[in-house]
């Protein structure tokens, strides 16, 4: 397998270098540092602090609790005394207090509203959505071929992705088009860019500018939420209407709250806007991360691709076929430990409490850092190979296991994993029978570390047919 090179991070003096455990004065760090290089900081710190370190920024302190040893304490032994932190403060300004940002009780009536929601039953329409939505990605992607020009694979995969979504929650499609004030694709495409810049920048800022604040980057942000929470209401009030007979996600949370439906339409523009967010952005980051590791790696593109020839054979997969496709089920879930896209998992701790020996304060901001645990080689022979074989039946390791976060652990695990899989599943089985990409193999793997952790800059990527082959 080819391993991949990542930049070198330059050089530090012993100052710098010097690092500090939990108890001891924090590493210090300029701002500008930490928004340059903020997952090559936290990767190193944790390497040379044993796996807990400090740092601050002005007068912020940090604790990266990097171990499974910690993980585990704080996401599920002792999840009740690690609530939600500033960063979803922050987060809540695009997403509200659904399920993301809801803590305690709370989150606790939220989720069992919504679980309900995920059953077997949206599996089965997500893979029939996704199924014709990447068909119709496939006729632009065969033009593209057909005159030698290459695509821009984040732009097409958040297409994608915002159309299976948009159809799930809404039972409605939205396209991209090609301005900002398009139309709602485009409004909710602005919302996340424009918030992802405007939460990044609160959350690693010691006075966080407030939203209120006329710079270009909370205008753009307020702008195109305004047109997110229009569009959002608008939905609300035809179901609550009952004009028409909907069988969506919106309708199904609707029906979950009852009687509560129409008192409660702030929280259940929350949940949708979680669920958008969740299922939009984080899932086409993936699928990017997944796309290029194939393109660079002959061997793993090889048996991806022979996997679909011989269990589909040129067909669209159902929701059963998803149980067959093992290999690129391991192809997705390495793609997503070597670059997952929501990288952190922040918390504040409500007490004292102590983990392997480190002491945590009452209100300190206990990161669990999810880019490190998946790249550790005490964990992960050689973690910067892309090795999908990793997640072969009965390979993962019991440290693995917990070391593996894509979706983060315990109650609060991501209650979309399942739908997010499926459709990456489906968009790779349905697009990987017919075309490769291939990009430029010498050019570096940057990674942009905001919101979520994907490719900085556009991936540009030529599309090449393919024929199903005939298997035995």
């Amino acid at each position: 397998m080819r391993q991949l090179s990542e930049p070198r991070p330059r050089d530090r003096g012993p100052a710098e270098r010097s690092g500090c455990p939990v108890g001891g004065a924090p590493v210090r760090f300029p701002l500008g540092e930490l928004r340059n290089d903020l997952i090559g900081t936290q990767r190193r710190l944790v390497s040379e602090q044993g796996g807990f370190a400090r740092y601050q920024v002005l007068r912020r302190v940090f604790t990266l609790a990097g171990s499974t040893e910690a993980s585990q304490r704080v996401l599920v032994r002792a999840m009740g005394n690690y609530g939600r932190a500033r960063q979803h403060d922050n987060l809540s300004l695009l997403l509200g207090r659904g399920l993301i940002c809801s803590d305690g009780a709370e989150w606790q009536r939220q989720r069992k509203l919504a679980q309900p929601v995920f059953g077997k039953a949206l599996m089965a329409r997500v893979v029939d959505i996704t199924s014709a939505l990447t068909q119709d990605l496939l006729a632009s992607w065969d033009d593209a071929s057909r005159r030698g020009t290459q695509i821009d694979l984040l732009n097409d995969m958040q297409g994608v992705t915002l159309r299976v979504i948009a159809m799930a929650l809404f039972g409605r499609d939205i396209e991209l088009g090609d301005t900002a004030d398009g139309g709602p694709a485009n409004c909710f495409a602005e919302a996340v860019a424009s918030g992802e810049v405007v939460i990044f920048r609160r959350t690693i800022s010691p006075i966080p500018v407030p939203l209120w604040f006329p710079d270009q980057h909370n205008r753009r942000f307020r702008r195109a939420l305004a047109a997110v929470d229009r569009f959002i209401g608008e939905r609300i009030d035809e179901r609550l209407a009952g004009t028409g007979d909907y069988d969506d996600i919106l309708s199904d949370l609707i029906r979950s709250y009852g009687d509560r439906a129409g008192a409660m339409r702030g929280e259940l523009r929350d949940q949708v806007l979680t669920l958008f967010f969740a299922g939009f952005e984080t899932t086409a980051v993936s699928l990017g991360w997944t796309w290029l590791l194939l393109s660079r790696d002959a061997e793993v593109e090889e048996r991806f691709h022979e996997e679909l020839d011989r269990v589909l054979g040129g067909r669209v997969p159902t929701s059963e076929d998803l149980k067959s496709l093992s290999y690129t089920s391991q192809v997705i879930a390495e793609s997503m430990r070597m670059f997952p896209p929501v990288f952190t998992l922040p918390r504040k701790a409500a007490a004292d409490d102590e983990i392997g020996g480190h002491a945590i304060r009452r209100g300190d901001n206990v990161i669990v850092p999810v880019h490190v645990l998946h790249n550790l080689p005490q964990y992960w022979a050689e973690p910067a190979e892309f090795r999908p074989e990793r997640f072969a039946p009965g390979e993962l390791t019991e440290d693995q296991r917990a070391a593996y976060l894509p979706f983060s652990a315990g109650p609060r695990r991501c209650l979309g994993a399942t739908f997010a899989t499926a459709e990456m599943l489906t968009v790779l089985a349905v697009a990987g029978q017919r075309v490769r990409l291939t990009g430029d193999p010498g050019q570096p793997l940057t990674v942009r570390a905001a919101v979520t952790q994907r490719p900085a800059g556009e991936v540009r990527m030529r599309v090449e047919p393919r024929s199903v082959r005939a298997t035995s």
